[in-house]
């Protein structure tokens, strides 16, 4: 886990400003990789390295890395957990190694097979820039579902490209300004954080991004969707009785966290009372027998801590608590809207960076964590209620002619989804579809339509509805998993989503995944062999702060930033100020905003922001 920095010339030689940028974009990505630094450059690209050395850290796996020929160049973020098994091919094939690092198998992977062939192979985590010398070409990529990251800036001369979109700010000359559409689309719930950047000037490499950059421009290809590798003949057809089905999903996830426990560094997992993080910390304790978690424990309101316990002392596992309190808080949110790179929307996003810290002050590199799963086999309530939309009552279609029928179906189609933006009047649709986010709003028609076949007509939703959420609520929980853990340079692995996994979860029928008014149903008969049944069947709770954390925030937005960006008068502002005292959502998004605009554009630190906060509580008290 990395940060990778570089400058690629479209016609001039890489010059000394070039090599200034790159030594200050690798400085705002020391926390990215505080172990060791380096960079290399030729006449059209130059490269920078962050390392968190966590598997070979001896210095043979220093990157940029170098092929022995000297004409393939690698800048490599994230890990390859397969790399063993690509290894052994080439290998097989004549090649040799000077290192047992993952680094060196992802290098001459894509310099012996190309990038085409060899990215689709790659099961891990990963973001990388490699440079093939022999057609002068550079390849930027990034896994199927996005969840390391790579953000991209193309200017009149240059095309800049980094782990984090604070690095390219640091670059000279480049303008530090706003993306006043990506403000609007964040203060309307959109799901953006993993592929749009709020500032101007700036893109994200999408999921499965595989761009070729040369003479010629950008060559933008996916390599990965689900609309493209989904089969619903599988689905469909689907006759497999349930213990089988719980055996391979039992062997599976067992291969996967042995994957996932690779490393040359110490290793924990973050345990909250639910299944998913339990049963990745219950499998884990077989690799890894001296491994502890974590829980983070809110002083204010509710925790989850009693039934995190309550799992540790189930599998054997010691549990530590990391205690957040209002002035930890404080303290917390505006470095954790500096290292997200947007409005810290969620109270949660405070007690990851404080969970992250301990790790660090702790000497752990890796922690383990179940996000993934929830998407994979349906265990959000917004799955389940999408399935109410699609059934009617048997009476009332009895006396509905074909044309009634056609005319509803046709209405569902265009917002099959219970949380579908627009579900108001066609017109409504279509203006809040083309207005808001349309790249995502017309895929949950797609993946609707791909699932032709799949019957009946609310399963079909069910699952599609399941699919969209890789697209828009995972993209956010990885954003933010990736950069508040590698705010205290730990890396921070994702098990649920290895490839084997994913092919696994996305081609199973909904009966396996919502039964009885359970959600996630077979996932929860194989944990019912590894935790605790109290836990298994427990409501789903998310993890919650209370909405005390933030209280009296919201006068932080009189005579801000976030008034002038919107163009907001002062009665408006005094209205939104308001509603935000009264509704914690409304707060944390629209003083997250706020402090985002203060920190980049205002020139503010996390300090004074914090004194901040706490004087508007005082104020609200």
């Amino acid at each position: 886990m990395c940060g990778i920095a570089g400058v690629w010339r479209k016609r001039d030689p890489i010059g000394s400003g070039d090599l200034a940028d790159v030594a200050c974009m690798m400085q705002a990505l020391a926390h990215r990789g505080p172990d060791d630094h380096d960079s290399w450059n030729n006449a059209r690209l130059a490269l920078g390295h962050r390392r968190l050395a966590i598997i070979d850290p001896s210095p043979a796996a220093r990157e940029p890395m170098l092929t022995a020929s000297g004409d393939g160049v690698l800048c490599y973020n994230g890990e390859v957990y397969n790399y063993r098994a690509l290894r052994k091919e080439l290998e097989a094939e004549g090649l040799t190694f000077r290192s047992v690092s993952d680094t060196e198998v992802v290098l001459q992977a894509l310099h012996r097979w190309g990038p085409e062939k060899a990215v689709p192979l790659f099961d891990g985590m990963f973001a990388f820039a490699y440079f093939d010398a022999r057609d002068n070409a550079l390849w930027l990529a990034r896994d199927r579902l996005g969840i390391k990251p790579m953000s991209v800036a193309e200017t009149e001369g240059r095309l800049l490209f980094a782990s984090e979109d604070k690095a390219i700010l640091a670059c000279a000359d480049f303008p530090r300004r706003v993306d006043t559409r990506e403000l609007t689309l964040r203060l309307a719930w959109q799901s953006r954080d993993s592929s749009y950047s709020v500032f101007e000037g700036i893109e994200r490499l999408p999921p499965a991004g595989l761009w070729k950059i040369g003479d010629d421009g950008i060559e933008k290809h996916r390599y990965w969707h689900v609309l493209d590798v989904l089969k619903t003949e599988r689905i469909a057809g689907d006759r497999v009785s349930d213990a089988e089905h719980m055996a391979t999903l039992q062997t599976l996830l067992q291969q996967s966290v042995e994957l996932h426990c690779i490393a040359d560094t110490s290793l924990a997992a973050a345990c909250s009372g639910g299944v998913d993080s339990g049963l990745i910390t219950a499998l884990a304790k077989n690799f890894r027998p001296e491994m502890h978690a974590y829980v983070v424990d809110p002083k204010l309101g509710t925790s989850e801590a009693e039934d995190a316990e309550r799992t540790g002392r189930h599998v054997g596992v010691d549990l530590r608590r990391v205690p957040v309190d209002q002035d930890r808080f404080f303290a917390l949110w505006p470095r954790a809207v500096w290292h997200l790179e947007t409005d810290g929307w969620h109270a949660s996003h405070a007690g990851l960076l404080a969970l992250a810290e301990q790790c660090r002050t702790d000497g752990v590199k890796v922690l383990l964590t179940g996000e993934g799963s929830d998407e994979l086999f349906g265990g959000y309530k917004w799955q389940a209620s999408t399935m109410r939309l699609w059934r009617q009552p048997w009476l009332p279609r009895l006396f509905q002619s074909k044309a009634r029928r056609d005319r509803k179906f046709a209405q569902l189609r265009r917002a099959p989804f219970r949380n579908s933006v627009g579900r108001g009047s066609p017109w409504d649709r279509n203006i809040a579809q083309r207005a808001l986010s349309p790249e995502l709003n017309f895929l949950q028609t797609k993946l609707f339509d791909r699932l032709e076949g799949v019957s009946p007509l609310d399963d079909r939703a069910f699952l599609a509805s399941c699919f969209y959420d890789l697209y828009s609520h995972l993209q956010d929980l990885l954003h933010r998993h990736d950069r508040l853990s590698m705010a205290a340079s730990v890396e921070l692995r994702v098990p649920f989503l290895e490839n084997r996994l994913i092919d696994f979860a996305i081609h199973l029928p909904r009966r396996h995944k919502y039964r009885g008014g359970t959600g996630k149903w077979l996932l929860k008969q194989v944990a019912e062999t590894h935790l605790p049944r109290q836990n298994i069947r427990a409501a789903k709770n998310g993890f919650q702060m209370s909405e005390a954390f933030s209280a009296g925030t919201q006068g932080l937005l009189r005579g801000g930033l976030l008034r002038d960006a919107m163009k907001w008068s002062s009665s408006e502002v005094e209205d939104l100020t308001e509603m935000a005292k009264r509704q914690e959502p409304s707060r944390l998004r629209l003083v997250g905003m706020e402090i985002l605009l203060r920190l980049y554009l205002g020139g503010e630190t996390p300090e004074s922001l914090t004194e901040a906060l706490h004087r508007e509580a005082a104020k609200a008290r």
